[in-house]
């Protein structure tokens, strides 16, 4: 199944960066107490990076699966993500060192030190802005490719994946407030879970009806079992010691994992249509990922400042999000148009 421009996983990953904007702006402006939409929202959109970590996994043993050459491979990973990340942070890093210098992760070690200092570790933290956590954290796999190329070649390598998903389903602790350790651990079984589905993509994209019908039923329950508060998924929003693994099943995460399956079928199965705007978006994606935030920023800063009592709805929300798409693939488009090729040195994309 030699799909030659794997065109169902670009229109993926162009959804897929839609749900992420979508939880950040979900979570920017404050909801109408006991709001029925938030709560369809929070359960329906939050881990949605696991979708962007498992289609990540999917491509690494998709073009690696053969032939891996580890220093080219980071080299161009130096080239398209980190030196974009370091660009496009200039203004988070100046707002943190100068501007907002009691942020709640802000430890005494970090006051201590020197601005110089503090520039690197907001590097590599990713603490100068929520998003920006993820690319740290995804260099580490990157370091570890070698392994991750390793154990795709094993005998055991099903054995290896199920076993590393099922103990990830007891971690919770990811993104801005855990630290870059804590996010490896919860999303390792994700990126083996997408090189898993990859290597044996002739049986995880060519399932039947009966069992993709089955996947969507466990998502639906899982999902209702949330809205109903059966189950309950920590809100981890306090900066304390690392916790690396909770006692409790995160049934949360299997539903998304779930729906990275379905919505990879799905895609695949309407290949042969044509969908420019999921295409642009999956052009983008990386793009996007750097630069929406500003946008929302900018929004919550004006909000604050003309003391609006604005509270959001379901129009207000799918207005915002296509407002702050609309406005980063603008300036994506505009540094493209400026940079040319070399415009993902710059912004990723």
């Amino acid at each position: 199944m030699k799909d030659r421009f794997l065109n169902y996983l670009h229109y993926f990953r162009g959804f897929a960066i839609l749900l992420i904007v979508g939880v950040h702006c979900r979570t920017s402006i404050p909801w109408a107490e006991d709001s029925f939409m938030h709560d369809v929202l929070f359960y329906a959109l939050d881990f949605s990076t696991i979708l962007f970590v498992f289609i990540s996994g999917f491509l690494f043993q998709y073009l690696h699966e053969q032939k891996f050459e580890y220093y080219p491979y980071l080299l161009k990973k130096l080239k398209h993500v980190v030196v974009p990340y370091i660009i496009v942070s200039v203004p988070a890093l100046v707002d943190k060192v100068f501007i907002e210098k009691d942020a709640a992760w802000m430890t005494d070690f970090y006051k201590s030190l020197n601005i110089p200092l503090q520039f690197v570790y907001l590097l590599l933290t990713g603490k100068q802005s929520g998003p920006f956590y993820f690319i740290p954290m995804i260099c580490l796999f990157f370091i570890m490719a070698p392994l991750f190329q390793a154990v795709q070649k094993s005998t055991y390598f099903s054995w290896i994946t199920l076993v590393i998903v099922f103990i990830g389903m007891f971690s919770y602790n990811y993104a801005y407030y855990a630290t870059i350790w804590e996010s490896l651990v919860y999303f390792i079984p994700v990126y083996l879970f997408g090189m898993w589905a990859s290597k044996y993509r002739s049986v995880t994209i060519g399932i039947n009806n009966y069992v993709l019908g089955l996947l969507c039923a466990v998502y639906l329950t899982i999902f209702c079992l949330e809205m109903a508060d059966v189950i309950y998924i920590y809100r981890l929003k306090t900066f304390g010691e690392p916790h690396y693994f909770f006692p409790d099943f995160n049934w949360g995460k299997l539903k998304v994992m779930c729906l990275a399956i379905i919505l990879l079928n799905v895609f695949y199965r309407l290949r042969k249509y044509e969908f420019p705007t999921l295409v642009t978006l999956g052009n983008f994606s990386f793009g996007i990922y750097f630069v929406h935030i500003y946008f929302i920023n900018v929004t919550e800063l004006t909000i604050r400042y003309i003391q609006s009592p604005i509270k959001q709805n379901a129009l207000i929300f799918l207005v915002y999000t296509a407002a702050v798409i609309a406005a980063s693939m603008i300036t994506i488009y505009g540094v493209k148009k400026i940079f040319g090729k070399n415009s993902r040195l710059i912004i990723g994309s």
